[in-house]
C-alpha cells in the first residue's frame, strides 16, 4: 500500500515536470515537497539555540548562589522555566511534524534521538536552577572559585554543542557527506574532550565540598545535586554529538 503511494506521488511528479504538462513548475515544486517532507533540520538548529539560552542561565545563577543573593536566584530561575518551555514547545512541534513515511537523509530515530538528548540538557538547567531555591547555600570561599570553573566549563561545553549544531543546517544540505562533515567530526572530538575536562573538575569539587570544614549535610546534599545537574547538561551534550556523529558515519 506504501510502495503504491510513492509511486502516485513519483507519478505525479513526473507529470508536473514534462513538457506541457499541466502543472506549473510552482505546482511541480510542491510536488517535490510533499515527496520529501519538511526538513527538520533548520528547526533542529533554532532548538539547540533554545536549549542554549537553558544553558547560558547557570552561569548568572551560580553567581548569584556563591553572592548568597536568593531573590536573584528565584528571578533567574523564572526566566529559565519560560526558556525551558519554549524550547520544550518547539521539540514538540518538530517531533508533530518529523516525516513518518518520506524521504530524509537519515535514519528518522537518529533524529528523534538528537532531539531527545538535546531536550535533557534544558531540563537539567532547569533542574539546577530549581535546586538553587530551595535555600541559601553558604559556600566556603575556597571552593567558591572551583564550582565556578565547574559551571564555566559546562556552559562552554554547550557553547561548542551550539555550535556543532549549527552544522548540522550545512552539512544537511551535502546530504551528511563531504568536507563539512570531516570538520563536524572533529568538532564532535572537542566537545567529547571538554566534558572529560568537565568530569575531573567535578570530581576535583566533590573532594573539596566533602572535606570542607562547616559545611552541614543539607548544604553537601544541595550542592552535590547541583553538581550532579551540571554533570548531566555535559553527559547529554556529548551525548548529542554522538548522535550526530551516528548519523555522518552511517552515510
Amino acid at each position: 500500500m506504501e510502495v503504491s503511494r510513492q509511486n502516485g506521488r513519483l507519478s505525479l511528479l513526473r507529470e508536473s515536470v514534462r513538457p506541457g504538462g499541466k502543472q506549473n513548475e510552482e505546482t511541480a515544486m510542491q510536488s517535490l515537497g510533499k515527496l520529501f517532507g519538511e526538513s527538520p533540520f533548520l528547526q533542529l538548529v533554532e532548538h539547540a539555540k533554545r536549549v542554549h539560552k537553558c544553558v547560558a542561565l547557570v552561569l548568572p545563577v551560580a553567581e548569584a548562589v556563591v553572592a548568597g543573593d536568593q531573590q536573584r536566584v528565584r528571578d533567574l530561575q523564572h526566566e529559565m522555566s519560560l526558556n525551558e518551555y519554549e524550547a520544550d514547545q518547539l521539540k514538540d512541534h518538530i517531533r508533530q511534524h518529523l516525516p513518518h513515511r518520506y524521504l530524509l537523509p537519515v535514519d528518522r530515530d537518529d533524529i528523534i534521538a538528537f532531539l531527545r538528548q538535546l531536550d535533557r540538557i534544558s531540563d537539567d538547567a532547569e533542574d539546577f536552577a530549581v535546586v538553587a531555591t530551595f535555600r541559601r547555600i553558604d559556600l566556603p570561599p575556597e571552593i567558591q572559585p572551583d564550582f565556578l570553573a565547574f559551571v564555566s566549563k559546562v556552559v562552554q561545553v554547550s557553547e561548542s554543542l551550539l555550535d556543532l549544531a549549527e552544522h548540522v543546517g550545512q552539512i544537511q544540505k551535502e546530504a551528511f557527506s563531504g568536507h563539512l562533515s570531516e570538520e563536524t567530526l572533529k568538532k564532535i572530538q572537542q566537545i567529547s574532550q571538554m566534558e572529560w575536562e568537565a568530569d575531573k573538575l567535578s570530581r576535583n569539587l566533590a573532594r573539596k565540598y566533602y572535606s570542607a570544614e562547616g559545611l552541614n549535610a543539607v548544604s553537601i546534599i544541595l550542592i552535590e545535586k547541583l553538581c550532579r545537574a551540571l554533570s548531566s547538561i555535559a553527559d547529554h551534550a556529548e551525548n548529542v554529538a554522538k548522535n550526530l556523529r551516528l548519523m555522518i558515519t552511517r552515510r
